[in-house]
């Protein structure tokens, strides 16, 4: 089936009548449209004018070829409203054309008969979100749940408690009695806009979840997030955020699907796909982080794909910048898998994942203390052994939506 007849748009002169492609051309002229073009007339342009130079996909990106080719079908002139528009001989790929190009960027196939589960996972626990995020969050949780997906956003009921317990504590000493000092400003309590923040995610079809809930008989979870708690009173944030990465271990390993951090939105993810591991043993997760923070410089690359996508037609340069973008941001999304672990996907109950918590509690009590969950990047990818193809397991860690996604604030970096 071709995409583009489905789309309506199609100019293979096999697949669509010549009166079809007079109305395709007729519809992109402005003019026409409106009812009042000079150059094409009623009957639109002649048919050997109809047909545009487009980029092939199915002779080319879908051919056993490892080369990306350009399939002009007419190079005859263009009258009027189309005239200037002989560079604009390029598809704009979907999501699922893309993932052929990252393939063969990578040299390496995408895609295995491992499913991930269609969930999508964001910690934050402490104080309440910027408003900015939460409306992302709600547009995102509604967009999932039309799909078919679930949304969770996981928090500490015990760093929480802590916390709480810590204001209400300050609060108090500001309202005695003071006669020999200076009476200290009352603290705001953010608490009742958590609270209200939290609903709204429910009613945009977000699952609120206490991370405590996947504790065991041993209530070593909630004893280690009293000490998280105790450490974020005393502003120690690096604790909660080791903590995170601990958290988003044990969900995606309990109930698999794909943990992203608050700032990162869908964007222009494709919601109807299912995804798949790379690798062929269903254990290597897909990652791909692409910024660190807000001063990244792959963001003006971002940016770029951002502005053009919308677009179903691209000029050469706009297809060669497209190019230059992508092969940038493929490279950095596959060396990200040993640095940033901002977006994690897989399956749930994989040797890896509970190869990678069984050493993040060994780390713990050997350092007396969190660590970054970076710095099991290698248990990630290879489980105990640490020992493999890195190389090999980088690449499979790179996901067919590595581009789509908009990461938008700073909010998981403060």
């Amino acid at each position: 089936m071709c995409t583009f007849c489905d789309l309506g748009i199609c100019c293979d002169p096999g697949h669509r009548s010549e009166a079809l492609l007079r109305e395709w051309v007729r519809d992109t002229c402005v003019f026409c449209t409106m009812g009042s073009c000079l150059t094409h007339g009623a009957s639109g342009p002649p048919v050997g004018e109809t047909t545009i130079p487009i980029f092939d996909i199915k002779r080319s990106l879908r051919s056993n070829s490892s080369s990306t080719t350009l399939t002009k079908v007419s190079s005859t002139p263009r009258r009027g409203i189309l005239s200037g528009m002989e560079d604009r001989t390029y598809w704009n790929p979907s999501q699922s054309d893309e993932a052929l190009i990252i393939s063969r960027l990578l040299k390496s196939p995408m895609g295995t008969k491992h499913a991930i589960p269609k969930n999508i996972h964001r910690f934050w626990t402490g104080g309440p979100l910027s408003p900015a995020v939460v409306d992302d969050l709600v547009s995102d949780g509604a967009r999932a749940r039309q799909a078919g997906w679930t949304c969770y956003l996981w928090y500490s009921a015990e760093v929480e408690r802590v916390l709480d317990g810590h204001l209400d504590g300050e609060i108090k000493k500001s309202e005695g009695i003071f006669i020999f000092s200076k009476r200290p400003p009352k603290p705001v309590d953010k608490r009742p806009t958590r609270a209200n923040q939290r609903r709204r995610l429910e009613l945009a079809g977000f699952r609120v979840v206490p991370i405590e809930k996947l504790d065991d008989s041993s209530n070593w979870l909630s004893e280690l997030a009293t000490l998280v708690g105790g450490a974020a009173v005393m502003r120690n944030w690096d604790e909660v955020k080791y903590f995170s990465d601990l958290a988003r271990l044990l969900y995606l390993n309990f109930v698999g699907g794909i943990h992203m951090d608050v700032d990162i939105c869908l964007g222009d993810m494709d919601l109807t796909q299912t995804y798949f591991h790379n690798d062929p043993d269903g254990e290597v997760p897909l990652m791909g982080s692409l910024l660190r923070d807000q001063s990244d410089p792959m963001i003006p690359k971002l940016r770029f794909l951002k502005r053009i996508r919308r677009r179903p037609l691209l000029t050469k340069e706009e297809y060669d910048g497209y190019m230059e973008a992508l092969s940038a941001l493929v490279e950095k999304g596959m060396l990200a898998a040993g640095m940033l672990n901002a977006l994690i996907a897989s399956r749930p109950n994989t040797t890896h994942l509970q190869d990678t918590i069984d050493e993040f509690r060994k780390a713990i009590i050997k350092n007396k203390g969190l660590i970054s969950g970076m710095a099991l990047a290698r248990v990630m990818l290879f489980g105990k052994s640490r020992e493999g193809d890195v190389e090999q397991a980088m690449k499979w860690t790179v996901p067919p939506y590595l581009v789509r996604l908009d990461p938008d604030t700073d909010e998981s970096n403060l």
